[in-house]
């Protein structure tokens, strides 16, 4: 909160005050709008200050009706239109006095100032209550960086007007598309220069594929909300250099390419049929493409997919590249692993990190598995720091680093 007073010096000068105005809107710029604005009772100077601050940082909450909240936003964008608007920043209410045409005609002005970073979060208590949709003028927003969109919707524009040249990062939490693939597809083909991407895709919607493909792409993370099957996925990112699928449940995900020594994060489940050549096809595929992956963590589901793929006597292809694994890992699961470990001729660093209750009486390893950690450079078991090992995980720890060392 800023204080509504200015300390001065010996002379009585305020110092404050005497700062450019570039530099004093700089200050500004590094508050909410609802403290910027509280400045303009500080003195002459900083009466309208707060109007030429190129950010908004918005909650309308803060505004007792829609109609106050429409006559603030008419204030600032009519009172300098050469000003551009760096950053606009709304945590939107939609059960507060919503109006679609008042909220479009507010995101349209924003567009026309030339934003650079578009922040939109849609306050919903319920994932199934109203969302905002975006207006069409976003889709060619010549200036825009970095968007960053939750539980908004989003409608088809036509895709000779969708242009995002500058777009770095683009953050979509449970973004509806109302079902339709492409639009998510042509909003990241407009972004030629797109660097990181996010999706946590909107548990009420029904897209079939969420589709990836970029030349520019170096960061990707797709997450779930769904308990039911999620959209398959297709990614075609020759230059992705990190990759995240976490808590996803498609019926397929194909990798046309990623790039070259990349990390990647991988927690799936596959709704298939092991014996239907078809999905094998697509499991040895989708193997075949992580396996350039340098870093790797897989989680209980992703080895009880490796695994199921593996006995039904399918050859695993070699991750020649990979020389890091995090597992993260049911005990259960554990003698499971040299199946896949047998693949990864060149790895020095093994984490066998445990997932679900640690207190257990005995833990028994295989013959099999204790000669294959035995041929790891470096093994480490980790447990949840609020979790006391018990006696038999420290002898199994000290069982790692000695076969280890």
């Amino acid at each position: 909160m800023v204080r509504t007073s200015i300390k001065t010096n010996g002379s009585g000068l305020d110092r404050l005050s005497d700062l450019p105005e570039h530099l004093s809107c700089r200050i500004l710029s590094q508050l909410s709008t609802k403290d910027s604005v509280r400045t303009s009772v500080l003195s002459k100077h900083w009466r309208n200050l707060w109007l030429h601050v190129p950010a908004l940082d918005l909650d309308t909450i803060d505004f007792p009706n829609n109609l106050v909240f429409k006559e603030f936003i008419d204030r600032f964008v009519e009172f300098d239109k050469e000003l551009d608007l760096k950053r606009f920043e709304l945590f939107y209410d939609v059960n507060h006095a919503h109006s679609f045409d008042e909220f479009l005609w507010m995101i349209d002005d924003v567009v026309k100032r030339r934003v650079g970073r578009v922040t939109v979060i849609n306050n919903v208590y319920v994932v199934d209550e109203t969302l905002v949709t975006m207006p069409l003028s976003l889709y060619s927003c010549a200036t825009l960086v970095n968007l960053d969109l939750s539980f908004v919707a989003m409608n088809k524009p036509q895709s000779e007007l969708v242009s995002l040249p500058c777009v770095k990062t683009m953050h979509l939490d449970a973004v509806k598309f109302n079902g339709d693939d492409s639009i998510l597809e042509t909003l990241i083909s407009s972004c030629s220069v797109l660097d990181d991407l996010t999706v946590i895709a909107h548990p009420g919607d029904y897209a079939q594929v969420v589709c990836v493909r970029s030349r520019s792409l170096k960061s990707f993370t797709l997450e779930s909300q769904s308990q039911y099957q999620d959209p398959d996925v297709v990614i075609d990112c020759p230059r992705l250099e990190y990759m995240s699928v976490m808590e996803y449940q498609p019926a397929s995900i194909v990798v046309h390419s990623i790039g070259p020594y990349a990390k990647v994060n991988i927690d799936v489940m596959f709704e298939v049929d092991y014996e239907d050549p078809l999905a094998i096809t697509m499991i040895r595929s989708f193997l075949i493409a992580i396996s350039k992956a340098r870093e790797m963590t897989i989680s209980t589901r992703t080895l009880e997919l490796i695994d199921g793929y593996y006995l039904m006597g399918n050859e695993l292809p070699k991750f020649s590249n990979l020389s890091r694994l995090n597992a993260l890992l049911d005990k259960s699961f554990w003698d499971r692993l040299p199946g896949f470990l047998g693949c990864c001729i060149n790895l020095n660093s093994f984490v066998l990190e445990l997932d679900g209750p640690s207190e257990i009486e005995e833990i028994k390893v295989s013959t099999l598995l204790q000669d294959v950690l035995s041929a790891r450079g470096f093994v480490q078991l980790k447990t949840p720091v609020s979790v006391t090992r018990t006696s038999s995980e420290r002898k199994l720890a000290a069982y790692f680093v000695k076969k280890s060392g």
